[in-house]
């Protein structure tokens, strides 16, 4: 059952799907008006889940359900089942991973990983860099969800400093 996105608790599991690049508005109403059908029929072992559907920054939609009623297996799997969909129908990818959401003076920039690791070896991007975190475990974790890359999964590819 769909609920708007601000009365679920901070403790409701999101995942975040990145595009691979910016939404416009009528591809929004798409992922919007699909994710809200689907969710007013998604269910747990035939228990309908609170949840619901949003877009941040033209480029993040998130999904998320209040844990407090948990979705199965086969319950995730189907909203994995509906991003799929969506890409397809949108000629999008949200599923592709090597793209590095920077963050700079309130714009996001999606970075290909290669040329990523290229820019923190020339010193272009450093451990300050602030990064959106696409791991948040729930809906709280939205709300710090830029943070440094020496605090992200991506530190491993900072230089090493060399000990005595």
């Amino acid at each position: 059952m769909f609920v708007e996105f601000d009365t679920l608790p901070e403790e409701a599991r999101v995942w975040v799907y990145q595009t691979e690049r910016a939404l416009s508005t009528a591809e929004q109403q798409v992922v919007l008006n699909t994710g809200r059908n689907f969710i007013n029929q998604w269910a747990s072992h035939g228990e309908p889940l609170a949840a619901s559907i949003k877009i941040f920054n033209d480029l993040f939609v998130v999904i998320a359900v209040d844990d407090r009623m948990l979705p199965s297996g086969c319950s995730i799997d189907a909203s994995v089942d509906l991003m799929r969909g969506l890409g397809s129908k949108l000629n999008l990818d949200f599923f592709e991973r090597t793209n590095v959401p920077v963050f700079s003076r309130e714009h996001i920039t999606l970075v290909p990983l290669p040329e990523f690791k290229q820019q923190i070896r020339n010193g272009q991007i450093s451990q300050d860099t602030m990064l959106v975190n696409t791991l948040v475990p729930n809906k709280g974790g939205l709300s710090d969800w830029v943070i440094p890359l020496k605090n992200s999964w991506l530190s491993r590819y900072l230089p090493q400093s060399q000990g005595c």
